[in-house]
C-alpha cells in the first residue's frame, strides 16, 4: 500500500480508534488497576486482593449476584420465545402489514429506557396507576406488585421484556425470509403440517439468530440498571438489586471506587464466561 493510502485509511479510521481507546480500553485498564485500591474521591491506597476476597463475604454483594441470574432466567427465555411467536405469526402477513408491525414493536427499542420506566412505573403506581384500576375492577383489591420480592422481580422483569423483544422480532422475520422457499414446498407435498413446517424447517434454519439473540440478550439483561433505579430502587429490602446497581451505589454512594472496580470486573468475567459457555454449547450444537 502506497504512504498516501495508507494515511488516509487511518485518516477514516482514527476518530473511531480514538473514541474506542478512551471509552473503552482506558476505562477497562483502570478499572482493573484500581480494583487492588481502597479508593475515594481524595487518596487510594493499595490493598492487593482484599477488596475481591471482601466482596464475596458480603450478603449484599451475594444477594446482587443472585436477583441478577433471577432476571437472566426469566428474560432471557422469554425474549426468544414471545419474540419467535410473534415473528412466525408475522410471516403470514401483507408486506404493508408486516412492515407497520415492524415499525410498531420496534419503537420501544428507539425509545429511552428511563422514559419507558417511568411510563410503567406510573402504570403499577398502587395509589393511581391504571393497573391498580383494572385490578379493582376485575374484583382483585389495590395490588402493589413492588411490595414483595417474587411479584416485583416478576414485574420489572415484564416491563423489561416488552422493550427487549422489538429487535429479536425483526432478527427473526430476516432470518425466516432468508429460508429457502423451496424447502417449503417439499414439506407441504409431503403432507407436513404448519407445526411440524416450523420444528422442522423453520426453527432449524433460524438456529444462528438464536444463537446471536441468547447471547446479547444475556449481555443486556446483566447490565439491568435504569428500570431497577426509577421504579424499585432496588427495593424491597434490595429483593430486586442487581450487580449493576450495587456497582452503582458502592461507586456513587458509597464513594468506595476501588470496591466497585472489583465489583465491576467480577461482572465483566461473569458476562464473559456466560458468554463463551453459550457460544461453544450452542456452537457444537448447531455444527
Amino acid at each position: 500500500m502506497k504512504l498516501r493510502e495508507w494515511l488516509w485509511s487511518y485518516f477514516f479510521i482514527g476518530p473511531n480508534l480514538l473514541f474506542l481507546f478512551v471509552f473503552l480500553v482506558f476505562p477497562l485498564f483502570y478499572t482493573f488497576y484500581l480494583s487492588f485500591f481502597e479508593a475515594d474521591i481524595y487518596s487510594s491506597v493499595f490493598i492487593g486482593f482484599d477488596n475481591y476476597s471482601n466482596l464475596f463475604g458480603e450478603e449484599l454483594f451475594r444477594k446482587a449476584f443472585v436477583n441478577t441470574f433471577y432476571f437472566v432466567l426469566i428474560i432471557v427465555p422469554c425474549v426468544i420465545v414471545i419474540s419467535l411467536v410473534i415473528a412466525a405469526f408475522m410471516q403470514g402477513f401483507h408486506k404493508v402489514s408486516k412492515s407497520f408491525f415492524r415499525l410498531i414493536f420496534y419503537l420501544p427499542v428507539v425509545s429511552t429506557p428511563v422514559v419507558l420506566s417511568l411510563v410503567w412505573a406510573w402504570m403499577y403506581n398502587p395509589s393511581f396507576g391504571i393497573i391498580k384500576y383494572f385490578s379493582e375492577v376485575l374484583g382483585f383489591g389495590s395490588v402493589d406488585v413492588f411490595s414483595g420480592q417474587l411479584s416485583a422481580i416478576l414485574a420489572l422483569s415484564g416491563i423489561v421484556v416488552t422493550w427487549m423483544v422489538g429487535q429479536p422480532i425483526i432478527l427473526y422475520l430476516s432470518g425466516m425470509d432468508g429460508v429457502p422457499k423451496d424447502l417449503y414446498e417439499a414439506a407441504e407435498i409431503d403432507g407436513a403440517g404448519a407445526l411440524r413446517t416450523f420444528f422442522s424447517i423453520t426453527l432449524p434454519m433460524i438456529s444462528h439468530t438464536t444463537l446471536l439473540i441468547v447471547i446479547t440478550s444475556t449481555i443486556s439483561v446483566f447490565q439491568i440498571f435504569v428500570v431497577i433505579h426509577l421504579i424499585t430502587g432496588g427495593g424491597p429490602f434490595h429483593g430486586t438489586e442487581s450487580l449493576v446497581y450495587t456497582i452503582y451505589r458502592t461507586a456513587f454512594v458509597s464513594l468506595e471506587f476501588g470496591k466497585a472496580s472489583a465489583q465491576s470486573v467480577i461482572l465483566f468475567f461473569i458476562i464473559l464466561i456466560i458468554s463463551l459457555l453459550q457460544f461453544r454449547l450452542m456452537k457444537t450444537k448447531l455444527d
